[in-house]
């Protein structure tokens, strides 16, 4: 039987991201441009859907954008977000459709910003299907748009030097080859 995680890989035409722990696609770039970060231009913003799902972590990996990110949620299990300002301020969220618990249907996370999500696995009555895997599909609004040099993902050695009073709390997100460049090293 397909589940809906299955069935919104194949219909949206999801594509992994292992880097960042899901799958996504881009939905959208705005054709418009704008000047940005000493004469860069960038689309004026870009839209995309992300999956996480267990076989590819099960989380968004700690990354950080230049560009402010609006995250939307669409179907699946919640995800409980972090996000760390530059001068180590701490802010979580869960992003889900239950509000009576707590939960917001959508969140901006300001650019310049660490961030990651994980599945709430342990969360009761989101599977439709027997034996469904966990997962969570959202969109996400970028302004100005996506663009890769303006995306770091840190390693474990730059999570511990500039935050080390929030290693406890960031450890669990850190990319498995960022721990692994560590580990070579």
């Amino acid at each position: 039987m397909n589940h809906r995680r299955d069935i919104y890989i194949e219909k949206l035409g999801l594509i992994p991201l292992s880097d960042e722990g899901g799958y996504f696609v881009e939905t959208h770039r705005s054709p418009e441009e704008i000047t940005v970060r000493k004469d860069n231009q960038r689309s004026l913003f870009t839209t995309i859907y992300y999956l996480m799902e267990p076989e590819l972590g099960g989380k968004n990996f700690l990354n950080s954008n230049k560009s402010d990110i609006t995250h939307f949620f669409h179907d699946g299990w919640p995800a409980k977000y972090i996000y760390v300002t530059p001068d180590g301020k701490v802010e979580e969220f869960t992003l889900g459709n239950d509000i009576l618990k707590g939960h917001v249907l959508q969140k901006r996370v300001p650019g310049g910003c660490l961030k990651a999500a994980r599945i709430l696995t342990e969360e009761d009555g989101y599977a439709k299907f027997p034996g469904e895997i966990p997962f969570t599909l959202i969109s996400e609004k970028m302004t100005p748009g996506f663009d890769f040099r303006d995306r770091s993902m840190p390693t474990a050695a730059e999570v511990k030097k500039d935050f080390p009073h929030l290693w406890p709390q960031l450890e669990e997100f850190i990319a498995p080859e960022k721990e692994n460049q560590l580990v070579d090293s």
